[in-house]
């Protein structure tokens, strides 16, 4: 009697696919956008949303059929197809968005602050962040306290966000271990309540809003909102159209969720000083947060470019959004302007990838051969956000 063949293990259903393929969607593109784009850019109508979502859905769907960027990550997937230079200007790309991005969740931050110190009427708070960081954060409150208490100012403003950059660079150059997993998820779902909070309430605090804006130039910062998904698109949408779907769910959802969070509040009347006071707080320390772990994803690209020490990467990443803040500080501009350097690096990112997405592979000698001549160049790693 021969022996028969252990069943083989159902394969699992076609909807726990999409779902598991969405869920790793939003893990990897909520963030802090979901704070700053409203704070930065509402009013921003839906139908701005639903066309960015749209561009990048055909985008996904453009990737997916050259074999996406899941695997090899988008650094990889550029330089597979386009050489080594197109991948080190993918990482020089990732560099450069996070460095600028760095001053506008600082702008970000100080608003929050300023928010929450106003609400609570004068310094009650300044002991909030005392959990990131006592030495760095009781300068920063107190530069926060003073610019509440004599009035906005874009030279105030800007100088509470280097207090909040500086603490963050000088945290990231002492530890270079970024949260676990389980702290990250944590501190994404603070961030979605804290955001729901801010829309229960009536609205984030205006700190820089850009009413008036073309809807073709809001479109570029809105893409702030979805770094991440360029290194999570699956190949082959025939044999696995679960994954795909699951992606675009993915991308749909968090379009839904920027669509609410940047819609015109309804008629709000003053809200109570008490949660607004805690959700400036509890933003500002998330903003804080979200800006060292972003140092240290800058300062990893930073390696990657140049092959430099960790720790040069903080500090040009950090003189890179100083820079920034001064420009803002001098022309009087908002986290909205801000938020144009990382929305453009990201755009030209996304345009990158299609335009590998558009030529073959090359060959696996030419890109050993890349390898051996690029030996010590270290160009993995940058497709995926920190923060």
């Amino acid at each position: 009697m021969t022996p028969q063949q252990p069943a083989a293990a159902p394969a699992p259903a076609w909807g726990a696919d999409v779902l598991a393929g969405a869920r790793q969607v939003l893990h990897g593109v909520l963030g802090l956008g979901v704070l700053l784009l409203p704070l930065g850019l509402a009013p921003v109508g839906p139908g701005v949303v639903a066309a960015v979502a749209a561009v990048l859905a055909g985008w996904c769907l453009l990737v997916a059929c050259a074999g996406g960027s899941a695997g090899p990550g988008a650094v990889g997937f550029v330089r597979e197809r386009l050489g080594p230079r197109a991948g080190r200007a993918a990482t020089a790309l990732y560099f450069g968005g996070f460095a600028t991005g760095q001053a506008a969740v600082a702008l970000g931050a100080a608003g929050f602050a300023g928010a929450a110190l106003t609400a609570a009427g004068g310094g009650a708070w300044a002991g909030a962040g005392a959990g990131a960081g006592a030495w760095a954060w009781a300068w920063a409150w107190a530069w926060a306290w003073a610019w509440a208490a004599d009035g906005d100012s874009a030279w105030r403003s800007c100088a509470v966000a280097a207090g909040v950059l500086a603490a963050a660079a000088g945290h990231a150059w002492i530890g270079p271990r970024g949260p676990s997993p389980a702290a990250r998820r944590l501190r994404l779902a603070a961030v979605l309540a804290l955001a729901l909070g801010w829309r229960a309430l009536g609205a984030v605090p205006a700190a820089g809003t850009a009413a008036g804006w073309a809807a073709a130039l809001a479109a570029v910062p809105l893409l702030f909102g979805w770094v991440g998904l360029e290194g999570a698109v699956p190949g082959q949408p025939r044999r696995r159209p679960a994954a795909l779907a699951g992606t675009l769910l993915g991308l749909a959802t968090a379009a839904a969720l920027y669509a609410v969070l940047l819609a015109p509040p309804p008629a709000a009347t003053a809200p109570h000083p008490a949660p607004a006071a805690a959700l400036g707080a509890a933003s500002a320390a998330l903003c804080w947060a979200y800006c060292r772990t972003n140092l240290q994803a800058t300062a990893v690209r930073w390696t990657e470019l140049t092959g430099r020490s960790r720790r040069g990467g903080v500090l040009a990443g950090a003189l890179v959004a100083l820079a920034a803040l001064a420009l803002a500080g001098a022309a009087r501009l908002g986290i909205s302007v801000l938020l144009l350097g990382p929305g453009a690096a990201t755009a030209a990112l996304f345009c990158l990838i299609a335009l590998a997405a558009l030529r073959r592979p090359r060959p696996k000698e030419s890109l050993r051969h890349d390898h051996d001549h690029h030996r010590d160049r270290v160009l993995e790693g940058a497709a995926r956000p920190a923060g």
